[in-house]
Parts: C-alpha cells; sequence; structure tokens
C-alpha cells in the first residue's frame, strides 16, 4: 500500500489570510486557498503548523525543516534560503495605506494614489508596520531609506490588528498592509467609521505571491508539486472568488480586470 505523500503548511495569526478565532473562523483567503489547490493535489495529505508571523520565514528558510508557506513575495534574498513556485498562487491589488479620514482630508488625498516618502519626509507623519514583513523589493528599499524615528515596527502576534488601533487612537498617522488586512480590520475595531484607506504609487499596482518550501530535496519536490497544482487552480472560477474574499468593494474592478484580460 502507498503512503500519501504529506506537505505541511505553515499557518500564521494573520487574519485576513488566516482567521483562528472569530466568528468568521476558516474563512480567510490563504485557508480557503489551500483548501482549493489540495483538490488538485489528491495524491498529496495535508498537514498544518501554527507559528506566530513574526517566525515563520525562519521556520521555513531552516533547511532541516519540511514546512510549506501559500503566500510569499519572491525576492533575491529569499531565494537563497526557500524553494519557490514558478507559478504564482495569490494575486491582488499593492500595498496600500490606512489613515485616519481627517489626516487624509488635510493633505488632500482621497481617492489618489500617494507617494509614502513624501508622507514621511515632506509631512512628518509616522507609519507603522508589522514585523518581518516584505513588500517587494521597491518597498523594501524606501522603507529601509525612511528616518527610523518615523518608522514603528510592531513585532509579534496580531501585529496589524494592534497598529490599527494604534492608528485610532493617533499614536502612529499611517500604516502599511494590503487592502484586505485594513478592511477586516476596520471591520473590527473602527467602530466609528475614523478610518479610511489609500493607494500607494508604486510602479506596480498588482501584486503576486509565491508557494514557498524549505529549501532542501523535499521542499524542492513540494515547490513544483504545488506550483503544477496552481496551473490549473488559476482556471478555477473558485481561485477568483477566493482572491477577491477580502478586498475592499470599490478595489474589486481593478481586480477583476486582471482576471478578465
Amino acid at each position: 500500500m502507498s503512503h500519501a505523500k504529506q506537505i505541511t503548511w505553515i499557518v500564521i495569526d494573520f487574519a485576513p489570510y488566516y482567521i483562528l478565532a472569530d466568528r468568521l473562523e476558516g474563512q480567510g483567503r490563504d485557508e480557503l486557498l489551500i483548501q482549493l489547490i489540495q483538490q488538485y493535489m489528491p495524491d498529496y495529505t495535508f498537514n498544518y503548523k501554527l507559528y506566530p508571523a513574526s517566525r515563520a520565514i525562519h521556520e521555513l528558510s531552516n533547511v532541516n525543516n519540511q514546512y510549506c508557506v501559500i503566500s510569499l513575495y519572491k525576492t533575491a534574498d529569499r531565494q537563497q534560503h526557500i524553494a519557490f513556485s514558478d507559478e504564482y498562487s495569490t494575486i491582488g491589488l499593492s500595498t496600500s495605506v490606512a489613515l485616519r479620514k481627517d489626516v487624509a482630508h488635510a493633505l488632500g488625498v482621497k481617492d489618489k494614489a500617494i507617494n509614502l516618502a513624501s508622507l514621511v519626509t515632506k509631512h512628518k507623519l509616522n507609519v507603522g508596520i508589522a514585523a518581518n514583513r516584505s513588500f517587494g523589493d521597491e518597498l523594501d528599499t524606501l522603507l529601509t531609506n525612511l528616518p527610523n524615528k518615523q518608522v514603528s515596527i510592531r513585532p509579534g502576534r496580531d501585529a496589524l490588528a494592534s497598529l490599527t488601533v494604534m492608528l485610532i487612537k493617533k499614536r502612529v498617522d499611517v500604516i502599511l498592509g494590503y487592502p484586505s488586512e485594513h478592511y477586516y480590520h476596520k471591520l473590527h475595531v473602527d467602530k466609528l467609521d475614523e478610518l479610511t484607506q489609500v493607494r500607494l504609487d508604486l510602479t506596480s499596482q498588482i501584486t503576486t505571491g509565491f508557494a514557498g518550501c524549505s529549501k532542501n530535496a523535499k521542499g524542492q519536490e513540494d515547490a513544483a508539486a504545488i506550483s503544477l497544482a496552481l496551473g490549473n487552480v488559476h482556471k478555477d472560477e473558485r481561485y477568483r472568488l477566493t482572491m477577491s474574499r477580502w478586498l475592499p468593494e470599490q478595489f474589486r474592478p481593478q481586480l477583476a480586470s486582471v482576471f478578465n484580460k
């Protein structure tokens, strides 16, 4: 009797990609994607291991481990330690900032794409980000070159949720994340509808993530198998629904235009 091949996915407590506790438990974008992928990998058994978001990359990069993560930026640095899928796993809109409506009004940035460097250097705003996150080479480089005293890095679990509370309490001025993340946390903590979000004027308005596995023989084999499955997943209508599951209504047409090409 042959034993099913196994993949152990790292799960992180980072809504809305993984929703582990509230009434929407199991409805996270990445959870739903993994479930969809499993239907295209019938020879595999999927297991799950929970880690804090701040430890996920460290554990994945350990060559002695056998883990995979469903959605990561594929950066040159990470490729040294992680085996990535060739096919993208997730597709969405690029980074945005959440800020208070009064600040957005004062800056005159409603419905406009804004420049992050200008917010920090010209307008002297403080930006909050979760620890150990990559937003792609372009934005990562920009963040590295911003004045340290104006960048608040929040470690630990539920970092973006904490930053959203800090934003409401005016302890930071803007926080960096993705549209679906800001939307989810606004629903949960912005009881007085004080927050909004605007897009950044990055070169690309669309972002793709890739599956990444521990960089050893098994991990490279798993990444290749996941990549093969993803080629079929992309053709499944449920994939489109999953990618837009937590996207704010005003941003959905932009993502839909990508799928319609």
